[in-house]
């Protein structure tokens, strides 16, 4: 599962990468490489960036109509 969504999400709530690893108790580096797709979120991380991100699971993997893109 890849969290598409997550970038969006935490710029939308004004939090830098670091501003969130302290809310949710993550490494930086891990929200990072998260963002970026390159490692697949556990179930208790995701728990945590939804919670703080006051976000759907949905919406961090970027299923929701707020989050997918319309073609130009």
């Amino acid at each position: 599962m890849k969290l598409r969504g997550l970038r969006h999400a935490r710029q939308r709530s004004g939090l830098s990468i670091g501003q969130l690893a302290e809310l949710t108790d993550l490494r930086r580096e891990t929200i990072t490489h998260l963002e970026h797709c390159r490692e697949e979120p556990q179930p208790y991380a995701l728990g945590r960036l939804a919670r703080a991100l006051g976000a759907s699971v949905a919406e961090l993997v970027g299923t929701t109509p707020a989050t997918l893109k319309t073609p130009a």
